[in-house]
């Protein structure tokens, strides 16, 4: 409170001194900084700009866990002080469109689709209030983006589509925008219109709201997640084809009146529809919200709930064999259909459309040679084992990779690198950010798989540094049928001593009080402050189309190579803390087995300072790799 105090007090400081120091003058349609001649290099305005930048930069220099919404709160405000002031057009529209990044960051943390609409109000502001300046092509596709990607609004990402390509009718953004409304006309053909059909608009106080339905369609799987406000009671109704969730004593936000959901091209989900369910029971003034969801052809669903935000999600399963669509290895995220308007995203970056198998070079190698054969681990890999000790148990000093030789019946292996864009993940005492060492990680196991196991496909949730929705992970895997996912992070301790590996595979009815923390801060979201109070999340009671027996033999063999091959070199940076169980809610509704690693620990600075060099992280990649390799050709021999 006191440092709130103080900030304010400083920011109205600058804010009156500037009022009073500067004259009027014209406001200015500048494109950029340079161009407007009126303004004073190093003014006030400038200077407050540069507070206001600042503010964002040490906001996202920290953890996601360490983020408040009164952390996002002060940057925006900032901004909004540059904005009111108006004195220097370039930073106001700079202001307006930073602004409105850190909205839309703030509603991807929280999954609060308000601030999806209040950045969409930002973004606005850039186009209405500075016509001409260079921020006005970014706006509409963050608009477009937002309506697409996150409120899955087909009406309205058209209609910010159009106004793009009217804007910048010869652009290169235009020819995708044109090619993302024909997609929108070719999808809506043989669909009928899904809206909200009456009224029943909240917020009341203390109702909880409906605010957004999401989904991520595959050729056989879907994935939809029910947005709310607060908790709420909500039953399950299955007739034929159509599953029918109805929400008790639910208000609907204005923002789904009228609302087309994008349901993706997949061949089983079709339709979304929301609408009115009347009233409770003749007795009660709260009503209920029916969403009806219609597949093509459903053999079975599961549901369950989130907190932290709150959301319901629902996996449906297709009926029978379905063909498999053949997709490009350079479309991440394709769960739910990928970017909207490719080559023209600032948050969307593909790969190579035709992925090559390079030759293994000389490190990968000499990394793959030095490391020990990993064996059947049949005892638990239990707690404080050395890594010397280990390494010791076994004669082999050579890993023996013949894969090539070999038919894996393992086909699809997804591999998840943890966090990413504005989520940074843990981020270590010298400023090694967890995000961009598992990604690093990630491309470095890919490139071993796919040199012994050239007949595996595999998929990166993301190969490029973007923020991917927890839920939205577990979908791709699901909708591309993968036969193995591992999702790679970094650990962190108050201790700066903690170190060693761990490897958790889903099975919440078991986990201990202290995975329980480590599985909170993966999972970490931004929830609404409250004095005295620290938000936990809050996680599924059940555990949904999970293979925990084969999950926990995977986790021992991923543990087994890192502990034995990271062990070779640094035996503290791999001391063995076990494998173990955790709701992890990356892993929630796995369709095949599935294992979340912790490679090390980014707090310990010995540890830091080894995942530094790419020698090291090398040595990372090559052990998840030898474990890996140990599992699959015990399955060849099954």
């Amino acid at each position: 409170m006191q440092y709130s105090r103080r900030y304010k007090v400083i920011v109205s400081g600058v804010v009156f001194a500037l009022v009073f120091c500067l004259t009027v003058r014209p406001v200015l349609n500048a494109a950029d900084p340079e161009s407007n001649a009126s303004r004073t290099p190093g003014s006030l305005a400038e200077r407050l700009f540069r507070f206001s930048t600042d503010l964002g930069r040490a906001l996202h220099e920290r953890p996601l866990e360490e983020r408040s919404a009164s952390d996002y709160r002060r940057a925006l405000d900032a901004y909004s002080q540059v904005i009111r002031l108006n004195t220097d057009n370039y930073f106001s529209a700079e202001s307006l469109a930073r602004r409105a990044e850190l909205l839309r960051e703030m509603a991807d943390v929280t999954g609060d689709s308000a601030q999806y609409k209040e950045a969409i109000e930002a973004y606005r502001s850039v186009i209405t209030e500075h016509p001409h300046s260079s921020f006005v092509g970014e706006a509409l596709i963050g608009i477009a983006q937002i309506y697409e990607e996150n409120l899955q609004d087909l009406d309205g990402a058209a209609e910010a589509y159009r106004e793009l390509v009217s804007h910048f009718p010869n652009s290169v953004m235009a020819r995708e925008a044109r090619a993302v409304l024909a997609r929108f006309e070719a999808q809506l053909k043989h669909r009928p219109i899904d809206v909200l059909t009456r009224g029943n608009v909240g917020p009341a106080t203390g109702t909880p709201v409906l605010t957004n339905v999401r989904s991520f369609s595959g050729p056989d799987y879907a994935r939809v997640v029910i947005d709310l406000s607060d908790q709420a009671r909500y039953s399950e109704h299955r007739d034929g084809n159509r599953l029918s969730i109805e929400l008790s004593g639910v208000a609907v936000s204005s923002s789904l009146i009228g609302r087309r959901f994008i349901v993706g091209e997949g061949n089983l989900l079709k339709r979304i529809v929301v609408s009115d369910g009347g009233a409770v029971s003749q007795s009660s003034a709260q009503r209920s919200v029916d969403i009806d969801i219609d597949v093509g052809s459903l053999s079975a669903y599961s549901a369950f709930r989130l907190s932290d935000p709150q959301r319901i999600v629902i996996d449906l399963h297709a009926a029978g064999a379905v063909a498999k669509t053949v997709y490009r290895e350079s479309q991440p995220g394709a769960a739910h259909g990928g970017s909207s308007v490719a080559g023209v995203s600032t948050r969307v970056a593909t790969s190579e459309a035709q992925p090559r198998t390079r030759e293994m070079t000389a490190s990968e190698k000499n990394s793959l040679k030095s490391l020990p054969e990993i064996g059947d681990p049949i005892v638990p890999l239990g707690q404080g084992t050395s890594a010397s000790a280990a390494a010791a148990a076994t004669d082999a000093l050579a890993t023996k990779v013949d894969a090539k030789a070999a038919q894996s019946p393992i086909k699809r292996i997804v591999i998840d690198p943890g966090h990413g864009g504005h989520d940074t993940g843990t981020i270590s005492p010298g400023g090694l950010r967890e995000k961009d060492l598992v990604l690093d990680v990630g491309r470095r196991l890919k490139a071993y798989i796919k040199n012994n196991y050239p007949d595996v496909e595999v998929i990166m949730t993301r190969d490029t540094d973007r923020f991917v929705a927890l839920e939205e992970r577990t979908a791709i895997a699901n909708s591309r049928r993968a036969d193995l996912f591992i999702s790679v992070h970094a650990n962190a301790s108050p201790s700066r001593v903690a170190s060693g590996v761990e490897t958790f595979f889903l099975s919440p009815d078991r986990a201990p009080s202290e995975d329980v923390q480590t599985a909170a801060r993966e999972n970490a979201r931004i929830a609404a402050e409250k004095p005295g109070e620290k938000a936990e999340p809050v996680f599924a009671s059940v555990t949904v189309g999970n293979r925990v027996a084969e999950s926990r033999e995977l986790a021992r063999y991923i543990q087994a190579g890192l502990v034995r091959g990271i062990g070779a070199q640094s035996p503290r940076t791999a001391m063995n803390r076990g494998v173990k169980h955790a709701s992890f809610v990356v892993l929630l509704g796995a369709a095949m087995p599935s294992v979340l690693a912790e490679v090390s620990f980014l707090s310990n600075p010995k540890d830091e300072a080894l995942l530094q060099t790419g020698q090291f992280r090398e040595r990372v990649a090559a052990s998840l790799f030898a474990g890996l390799n140990a599992y699959l050709k015990k399955n060849r021999e099954k």
